[in-house]
């Protein structure tokens, strides 16, 4: 009889502090969902690859002292803008755990490195910038706008909920939009559908969206937020100042998975767009 193989989560290694920091939430994460972990170093061509997989298994030997997991370890050549989201896809992964350094120079005028990695991703992100804060996910916030990709955010909601049962906070904008409202109507209907116990927060208004949606993220110690990229970053859009770049590398260092939209997810209906 066949065993059928375990999903693994991917946390893409540099051995850097912050990638040690996107190793303890794989770790953590892991445990939970009852997945593999699999440490992913990228490099140009092969010509390194036995010296980086030996400095991987050591790792990954000392992960498993350290937290009773060994990962596994892979390292493939390619450019980390494409070869990671590629990867995670050949791998059927349920998630990539990755850490940032935040836009450098003429990329908080473009586009920063994180977002080039998960633009276009099948495979959830997992942002990180920080080691975990608590052992659990325990709070989690959902900014809801008028785009109509939002319900990918309820899916994962509703997956997180069966490991973790956190508190959901939907953070409303305050404005009056028939898109956001009915988002929302659509929003509370799934989540309630799904006995996923939520609390409706309204942004204050004082400040931009994003920033009171981090500032509250704060404010509650959320050990999450989850948005999604737009489906078209265009030039424009980027020198006004990507508004998800600004939650990926918020001050806070609070987590934040990153989802693109899926067309297969706007057939379930109710959000507009």
């Amino acid at each position: 009889m066949e065993t059928k193989a375990r999903r693994t989560i991917l946390v893409p290694f540099d051995f850097t502090p912050r990638s040690d920091c996107a190793l303890q939430h794989g770790v953590q994460i892991s445990k939970m969902l009852g997945t593999d972990l699999t440490l992913l170093h990228i490099v140009p061509n092969l010509d390194s690859e036995s010296f980086i997989t030996e400095k991987l298994n050591s790792l990954a030997n000392e992960a498993y002292k350290t937290y009773k997991v060994k990962p596994k370890v892979m390292v493939r050549p390619g450019k980390v803008s494409t070869a990671i989201k590629k990867i995670a896809h050949n791998l059927n992964a349920i998630l990539v755990i990755m850490k940032t350094d935040g836009p450098k120079g003429l990329q908080k005028y473009f586009r920063s490195r994180a977002i080039k990695v998960m633009m276009g991703s099948d495979v959830p992100f997992f942002v990180v910038q920080s080691p975990p804060i608590r052992y659990s996910i325990k709070k989690v916030i959902v900014p809801i706008d008028f785009r109509s990709e939002n319900k990918e955010k309820l899916s994962w909601i509703n997956f997180l909920t069966k490991f973790y049962h956190p508190q959901i906070y939907l953070f409303r904008p305050n404005v009056t939009d028939y898109r956001i409202r009915n988002n929302l109507k659509f929003a509370t209907k799934y989540l309630e559908g799904h006995n996923i116990e939520f609390e409706l927060v309204h942004a204050r208004g004082k400040k931009g969206f994003t920033e009171e949606s981090i500032e509250f993220s704060k404010f509650i110690r959320a050990d999450l937020i989850i948005i999604m990229l737009i489906k078209y970053i265009t030039w424009e859009k980027t020198l006004l100042g990507l508004r998800e770049q600004k939650y990926i590398t918020n001050i806070h260092k609070i987590p934040v998975m990153v989802l693109n939209p899926r067309v297969d997810l706007r057939k379930l209906g109710g959000f507009t767009g």
